[in-house]
């Protein structure tokens, strides 16, 4: 029993240096891009490589969701390089 609450006390300890002694990191968080074949516009069949970022806005929008701007723009096939192309 005594046994137990020695180990008890230690990792209560252990939580709250580690709690109250170590601050957050300062991280940033960049809006993510997307590279990926896709098709140049509505209605077309020819396959361009395309960046697309997804930009979190401040809108009032039900708690379940949040609300995103996505915008896409065609690239170099280069950045797309990794990713297999689909075929037509």
């Amino acid at each position: 029993m005594l046994r137990f609450a020695i180990v008890a006390l230690v990792t209560l300890g252990l939580v709250l240096v580690t709690a109250l002694g170590l601050h957050p990191a300062n991280a940033t968080v960049s809006n993510p891009e997307f590279y990926a074949w896709n098709f140049a516009s509505v209605g077309s069949s020819e396959l361009v490589c395309k960046k697309t970022v997804v930009v979190p806005q401040n809108q009032i929008v039900p708690s379940s969701m949040q609300a995103v701007s996505i915008t896409s723009a065609i690239v170099d096939e280069k950045f797309c390089a990794n990713s297999t192309k689909p075929v037509n």
